[in-house]
């Protein structure tokens, strides 16, 4: 029986000041930091131009991004020439993936304004098509998302679009406080921010962001505690220390990332604002910052570990925690972290645009692999057909007071069930029977034309690791045995290299799937420089868009 101590209490103090969780306002959290410690820095953010070690870094103070917000908030009324009382309406804002989206957030709720936070690589079309779901009248852009903006003009008719003012000039035009005097009971249902879902069925759909919504990550420190476990949540990030941040600001977990810094008043650190994160950019990081956290998707982790694991180990003394989202972790990244850091502790984020991030429990070392939802406000396990697969389905909570953990509920209060797609398998070993592995999503299994069912995540886990590899498929739907697509990192390797290259590594996959999952070198697919795979924003594969783009390609391999 896992011991659970119940904590309600939602009051708590800070700085001799009582806070009450769960009800604070982003904006007001930073000002009032702003006033108590103005110094302190909040953010900071790799150079583009550094070429040696330590980093050149952009240090942040938090005075300095409430200056920042109080200058754009200023800066929209007068370029958008509205009033606080007529302000409610719907901007967006693609740009260079820097401190400005801070900007942004916030000076947006200031002004009453709702933020559309488009991906910057949607296809047009995609973009296109939340501008206008959403009456999006007004577009923001920053650096070379210049020519996107413009294009985007061209196709949506009345559209006007703007650039953003330079990061300097926010920070260093001494501007008045702009005031956000609404109460929590006032601004709570507002819509403040707008994201959106991968797309990877159709058009991506909006989600609606409200202050409650953001708040989500505030209401951590209400987690009910579980005896001899920790909780695997924002606060393995202690005030004043630093957290690397491998994601994206316009994606929820840059959002989360950012949200949980203000509220638990630590430092989030970024690799460069105009280059995506990668192995090699967190390996620089932390020998040039001496960092507590991370916070990554799986491809960068596995890269920074296998690519630079030795050479990192005396500068990970301080590396509390390493979190990893988006996907399953490769097992050898898994196991290195666990055998060279022990003193680190592995865990996930598992959640959605729709759910948010879920309660969890950091795993033991022994199972890094497996995932156990928190026994009191994690969702639910359900079987499905399969009765080795469950399903995670959310339920309204009995507890009004736990209610902040299933904010789907809040999105969709119209709703008493939420049924993820999300796929796991509990643990088979004695003692563990809580945990649970991913095993992928109700519409990823594949259904062969014999009938046998094949998971693709087991394959895919174990080559999408290899150093000539960027990503790796398995189709097969509806044919009576399995292939694989294969994304090179080499765009000029010739097709027979690449499959003597990566064979041995089939093969060694082949013998641990099933026999009806196994995979011929006859029925191997390399994707080509001008079709890369398609990836939401955080980075993961789109599995639907990513096989149809090669769909003659795999039907002409069962032709052969």
């Amino acid at each position: 029986m896992i011991a659970v101590v119940d904590e309600k209490l939602h009051s708590k103090v800070q700085n001799g000041n009582q806070i009450k969780h769960g009800e604070r306002l982003l904006p007001q959290v930073i000002d009032t930091w702003a006033e108590e410690d103005p110094g302190y820095i909040v953010g900071m953010m790799a150079k583009s131009n550094s070429n040696y070690i330590p980093l050149d870094f952009i240090n942040l103070s938090v005075s300095q991004l409430a200056n920042a917000i109080n200058y754009t908030s200023f800066w929209l009324d007068e370029t958008l020439d509205t009033k606080e009382e007529d302000a409610i309406e719907t901007i967006a804002f693609i740009g260079l993936q820097d401190f400005r989206y801070w900007a942004m957030y916030f000076a947006s709720i200031k002004t009453g304004r709702r933020l559309l936070l488009p991906s910057p690589r949607n296809a047009l079309p995609n973009t296109t098509s939340l501008i206008d779901t959403t009456n999006c009248k007004t577009l923001f852009y920053s650096g070379p998302l210049a020519s996107q903006a413009e294009a985007l003009e061209k196709l949506i008719p009345g559209l006007k679009i703007f650039p953003l003012p330079s990061l300097d000039t926010m920070i260093a035009s001494p501007t008045p406080h702009y005031l956000y005097g609404k109460t929590w009971a006032e601004a709570k249902d507002d819509v403040v921010m707008i994201v959106h879902t991968s797309g990877s069925t159709g058009n991506p759909k909006p989600i609606f962001y409200t202050n409650t919504i953001l708040s989500r990550n505030d209401c951590d420190v209400l987690t009910p505690h579980v005896a001899g476990r920790q909780l695997a949540d924002s606060t393995l990030t202690k005030q004043g220390q630093k957290c690397f941040v491998g994601s994206n600001f316009f994606h929820l977990s840059g959002i989360a990332s950012s949200t949980m810094a203000f509220f638990g008043r630590y430092t989030d650190v970024w690799g460069p604002a105009d280059q995506l994160p990668s192995g090699k950019i967190a390996a620089e990081v932390i020998k040039s910052v001496g960092i507590n956290g991370m916070v990554v998707v799986p491809n960068v982790c596995e890269s920074l570990f296998s690519d630079h694991g030795e050479e990192l180990i005396p500068h990970c003394a301080g590396l509390e925690h390493v979190c990893w989202l988006g996907g399953p972790l490769a097992h050898s990244t898994g196991e290195w972290i666990s055998s060279n850091l022990p003193h680190t502790k592995l865990w996930q984020i598992f959640g959605s645009t729709e759910t948010n991030i879920l309660p969890m429990l950091v795993s033991p070392s022994s199972h890094w692999q497996y995932m156990e939802f928190h026994p009191v406000i994690g969702p639910t396990l359900v079987h499905t057909a399969d009765p080795e697969l469950f399903e995670v389905v959310h339920y309204r909570h009995p507890d009004p007071d736990f209610a902040w953990a299933r904010p789907i509920f809040h999105l969709f209060p119209e709703l008493d069930e939420f049924r993820s797609r999300d796929l796991l398998r509990r643990c088979p070993d004695p003692g563990f029977e809580n945990m649970s592995k991913f095993e992928g999503r109700v519409d990823d299994m594949m259904l062969l034309s014999n009938g046998l069912k094949v998971n693709p995540v087991h394959m895919e886990m174990m080559l999408q690791v290899h150093p000539s590899l960027k990503g790796a498929l398995v189709f097969g739907n509806s044919h009576t045995s399995c292939g694989l697509l294969l994304e090179p990192k080499v765009e000029t390797i010739e097709r027979e290299e690449l499959l003597t290259i990566i064979w041995v590594s089939v093969e060694e996959a082949n013998a641990l799937v099933p026999e009806h999952a196994r995979v011929s070198r006859d029925k191997l697919v390399v994707a080509t420089n001008d079709r890369l795979f398609a990836r939401a924003s955080k980075g993961t594969v789109v599995r639907k868009l990513t096989l149809a783009l090669y769909r003659n390609e795999i039907e002409q391999a069962y032709t052969k």
